[in-house]
């Protein structure tokens, strides 16, 4: 499963990423893209029939690398500014069959026999149908007339395919306009560089066949609205949306060397090798940061409490594999279990929870955390995504609760199920049904 999503992957990108590569003259713009919640900003530069991307990184992730597609080269370059390193992508030569178009007519040919290959290949044909419809509307955006374009496609492998298994069909909503100068090809299928087939199954190769239909011109994306379905048959089906909205477009002069390979960079034959590591240390200091900011709404706790208040203080939970924010559950735990005469403080230590005078401490240990969806696996698997940004999780949670004055338990309340949402979202609802054990089981 794990590879069948590392091979699907390309796909997917390249679907979601299908929007023709169009250039300009001189302009710059600012769009933001929205996928499951998770928003990734994007500044474009376009002069003439290159363009630049540079998209930021999130929650202390690493920035995607710059790309410049150079359509009068017919190639892309990957940068890593950080490394120095880039990679040179040429566009793929696709045949792609135009159903509106008539075939010609062609003669019958001899057969003729065709030597054995010294090494079998294996693989199967990825059939893709694409139609473009132009709704004929259009709409002054940014100075020019955008175009109202729906496009469908739909992405289907035969059963000997080993770059996928299921079903994608991707439904698009956008406006789209024509930049002067700019000529890059729509791509329909994923380039060679951006699979995995080669590293994992070096004699699998699968055959891509895209049908063309309809009438419609695409153009550079101001707005897109996409529906993504995935699976084969009601009972697999994972549907989830994106979108992506332009902020800023203006017009000004730009430097042509935005558009080269920088000066002293070195040429990588690997293009995992552009790719950073995840900096685990400043996503900590986002999340302290934003848990400072919250401090006016989380008070510091009273060392002395009401007669009759149970106060119980709870520890910061443990596990999620790097998928949680462990800090911020532990105050949306705290905040779970106040209700009447029971209070709950977010603790670093038993020190802490004599202080102030602590009747118990809560202690939290998530045994598992995996995406309930296809979905989810496919986020997780690329590069530089939020590994959160599921539909659903299964959770298997462990909660303690240990009397202060003699160390013995008095409840240990085990979470096991599915529930919605990214990662955190799914641990809050987990540990939401914990606490009502809790608050039950103190009463």
């Amino acid at each position: 499963m794990k590879k069948y999503i590392l091979y699907v992957l390309p796909i997917l990108v390249a679907a979601l990423s299908l929007s023709p590569k169009v250039d300009a003259q001189q302009y710059k713009l600012r769009q933001v893209t929205n996928m499951m919640s998770m928003k990734t900003e994007s500044t474009i530069y376009v002069k003439g029939m290159r363009k630049r991307t540079e998209s930021t990184g999130m929650m202390g992730m690493a920035a995607p690398p710059v790309t410049i597609e150079q359509c009068d080269l017919q190639r892309t370059i990957k940068i890593n500014d950080k490394k120095k390193l880039y990679f040179i992508e040429p566009f793929v030569k696709e045949d792609v069959i135009d159903e509106d178009t008539k075939p010609v007519a062609v003669k019958n040919k001899p057969v003729t026999t065709t030597p054995p290959k010294t090494t079998p290949q294996t693989g199967g044909t990825i059939n893709m149908w694409y139609n473009i419809t132009d709704t004929g509307e259009r709409k002054k955006m940014n100075g020019f007339t955008a175009r109202h374009v729906w496009t469908t496609q739909k992405i289907k492998p035969s059963p000997e395919a080993c770059s996928m298994k299921d079903s994608i069909i991707i439904k698009t909503d956008g406006w789209y306009i024509d930049l002067p100068q700019f000529n890059c090809p729509i791509r329909y299928t994923p380039s060679a560089t951006t699979t995995n087939n080669k590293q994992e199954k070096p004699d699998c190769k699968d055959k891509y066949v895209t049908r063309r239909s309809g009438k419609g011109k695409l153009g550079f994306p101001l707005s897109e609205t996409r529906t993504i379905i995935m699976g084969n048959g009601a009972a697999q089906t994972t549907e989830f949306q994106t979108s992506l909205e332009t902020l800023e477009f203006s017009s000004e002069k730009l430097d042509s060397m935005l558009f080269e390979i920088p000066p002293g960079y070195t040429q990588t034959m690997n293009e995992n090798e552009l790719q950073d590591k995840l900096d685990m240390n400043d996503m900590i200091n986002q999340y302290k940061k934003q848990n400072n900011n919250n401090d006016e709404t989380n008070p510091a706790p009273s060392e002395q409490k009401i007669a009759g208040t149970v106060r119980i203080a709870v520890y910061e939970p443990k596990g999620g594999d790097g998928q949680l924010q462990n800090t911020v559950l532990q105050q949306h735990l705290a905040n779970a279990l106040k209700n009447g005469s029971i209070e709950a403080i977010a603790v670093g230590s038993e020190e802490d929870a004599r202080k102030y005078n602590c009747d118990y401490t809560l202690t939290t240990d998530f045994i598992k955390i995996k995406s309930g969806s296809k979905v989810g696996g496919l986020l997780k698997a690329i590069k530089n995504t939020d590994p959160g940004a599921a539909s659903s999780f299964n959770i298997e949670a462990t909660l303690t609760l240990i009397k202060l004055s003699d160390g013995s338990t008095k409840l240990q309340p085990k979470i096991t199920g599915k529930y919605d949402g990214k990662a955190d979202d799914a641990a809050s609802k987990a540990l939401d049904d914990a606490s009502r054990q809790i608050l039950k089981g103190l009463k």
